[in-house]
């Protein structure tokens, strides 16, 4: 599975849950993947959008004013005026900026987040409960289901887990005893004995060939 394909489909959960918290209880798979795709499409233009914000501002890592600058370019904010239409009004404008807010932090992003099991009924014992046991995304249940023994050492190394500790290679044989000391020691020779031992080998490479 390609990183393109492995990501469309970690990607189609997450719009399920967003179509059930709106009311809908089943949807067509063309339906599906063509929502999916205009979710991708979307993120990844705001990621490249805050990208060349942050290139603009010279800074290697971007700030949140590189990333509420992106979302109002990529209209994420709505209604609200341009900026050109502040500077002449002589006001900020801030409507869209709240409803995003409003939203983030009211009925409709808990209803998606309660659906997709990051969110359990209101009261005081479901907070102590939420504080001894976290609830976990869809993403982490399914691992846990397809991990008989519950670790995460069956996904290391790979997209889903923690990456692998780097570990020396070992070469069987010769002076050197791993890449480091062989890239080390091909340094500190002078170039005329690099030069020269590197023509002997290839001799050596044409004449086993000749005689192959």
């Amino acid at each position: 599975m390609t990183p393109q394909n492995l990501n469309f489909t970690l990607l189609r959960p997450p719009i399920l849950h967003i179509l059930r918290a709106a009311g809908f209880q089943s949807t067509r798979p063309a339906v599906l993947d063509a929502l999916t795709d205009l979710a991708a499409r979307y993120m990844l233009l705001l990621a490249h959008t805050t990208a060349m914000q942050c290139a603009a501002n010279s800074s290697p890592v971007p700030t949140l004013q590189d990333v509420y600058i992106a979302m109002i370019e990529v209209g994420l904010f709505q209604p609200q005026m341009d900026a050109c239409e502040e500077d002449w009004l002589g006001e900020e404008d801030t409507r869209g900026l709240n409803a995003f807010v409003d939203w983030a932090t009211g009925n409709g992003n808990r209803e998606i987040r309660r659906i997709a099991g990051l969110v359990g009924p209101s009261g005081k014992d479901a907070i102590e409960a939420a504080a001894e046991s976290p609830p976990e995304d869809f993403l982490a249940t399914l691992k846990k289901k397809h991990s008989k023994t519950g670790e995460e050492s069956r996904y290391q190394a790979t997209v889903l887990g923690k990456q692998a500790d780097d570990r020396g290679v070992k070469i069987e044989g010769g002076p050197s005893e791993s890449i480091h000391t062989w890239k080390a020691r091909q340094q500190s020779r002078p170039q005329h004995q690099i030069t020269i031992r590197a023509l002997e080998e290839l001799r050596e490479l044409d004449v086993e060939m000749h005689e192959g």
